[in-house]
């Protein structure tokens, strides 16, 4: 989760803005040559499905020689395209490059803009009404994606990966536990419930002296009382503090923030069977999400076939920092693809190959 939910008429800002020791101006050109770049492969065909009333428009990755598998490739949170990008920051595309590591063995993918994002935009949804859109929305329009991938490539949902990025880590569990999938990349994955994570990563902001000592007691006394009306509820208190609205626990995002909240993704990672193939990737300089967050997520999967990667040197997005610190320049900064990811995409694509 690069940055919190942004929708129109909700007023969000990014929530991970910790860290420090490296500026913007300076970061590109400290970079190391990492030669970490995951090369094109296949051929990309625009392509549209109708879930739920609106209109989906994604991208059909064929790999240019026989298909020997086919992959759902899921965003992550707020108004994420097909290629993980969000407007406002440097493209990672995280995505993209994903759909160029299978193709390159073979495996055809299917990636597409979500609700608020590129070619889809808001869908049936207006600025008034995009507080409607859940997470049980979300799962069903990547299920209604998983039918096209299906339909276009001749591979049964139940036995295609699904890989998903951040949030989309949730929302493929979430496709598991309705039976589409037969393995999955979990990219560095929401690991707890929603509102958990989001209240560690409020208060980080709170403890980090950035708000004044005013501001911070505000966030550190509403935030719980929040969550807890969310999940009471599904509603966030009429007379909640300005700033936690602005933090993204906001009535523009309360239905979405409840229903995800709903879902362990540690207890759907254990429902999984004994011999599912699962990617499972952490890192020392991800800001949103740390290897000690997902541990027990990777412990509810070790009876799974699973290939743990804990990274030391990609940030979020699976861009390389190098030897730098991870910082707010991450989001704006163009940065070359994660050398350890790439072998890690890599190996697990050519061990699901079929």
């Amino acid at each position: 989760m690069r940055n919190l939910r942004r929708w129109a008429g909700a007023v969000a800002v990014p929530i991970l803005v910790l860290g420090g020791g490296v500026t913007l101006a300076g970061t590109a050109s400290a970079l190391p040559d990492t030669g970490s770049v995951i090369l094109p492969s296949g051929d990309d065909t625009a392509v549209t499905f109708d879930a739920d009333g609106s209109t989906f428009h994604g991208s059909l990755r064929l790999p240019n020689g026989a298909t020997t598998g086919a992959a759902l490739l899921l965003p992550g949170s707020g108004p994420t395209d097909r290629n993980g990008n969000q407007p406002g920051v440097a493209s990672s595309d995280v995505l993209l490059r994903v759909a160029d590591s299978l193709a390159a063995q073979g495996i055809a993918s299917l990636r597409f803009d979500k609700i608020g994002a590129g070619d889809t935009g808001l869908g049936k949804f207006t600025a008034e009404t995009v507080g409607e859109y859940g997470f049980v929305d979300q799962v069903d329009h990547a299920a209604a994606a998983a039918d096209l991938l299906a339909t276009r490539t001749g591979f049964a949902t139940s036995d295609v990966l699904v890989l998903g990025h951040s949030e989309g880590g949730l929302t493929a569990l979430a496709l598991a536990d309705r039976g589409i999938g037969d393995g999955f990349g979990l990219l560095q994955p929401l690991p707890m419930r929603y509102l958990d994570l989001l209240s560690a990563q409020i208060t980080a902001v709170a403890e980090s002296g950035q708000l004044s000592p005013d501001q911070a007691e505000a966030v550190r006394a509403d935030v719980p009382r929040t969550v807890e009306s969310l999940r009471a509820t599904g509603t966030v208190p009429a007379d909640q503090h300005p700033l936690v609205a602005q933090l993204g626990l906001n009535e523009a995002n309360a239905k979405f923030l409840a229903e995800a909240d709903r879902l362990d993704p540690a207890a759907l990672a254990a429902g999984l069977a004994a011999d599912t193939p699962v990617l499972l990737t952490c890192s020392d300089k991800d800001l949103n999400i740390s290897c000690a967050q997902v541990d027990p997520l990777r412990r509810s999967l070790e009876h799974t076939d699973l290939q743990f990667e804990h990274f030391a040197t990609a940030n979020h997005s699976l861009e390389e920092l190098g030897p730098l610190p991870p910082s707010p320049a991450d989001v704006v900064a163009l940065l070359p693809v994660s050398a350890e990811f790439a072998v890690a995409i890599n190996d697990w694509a050519t061990r699901q190959a079929r």
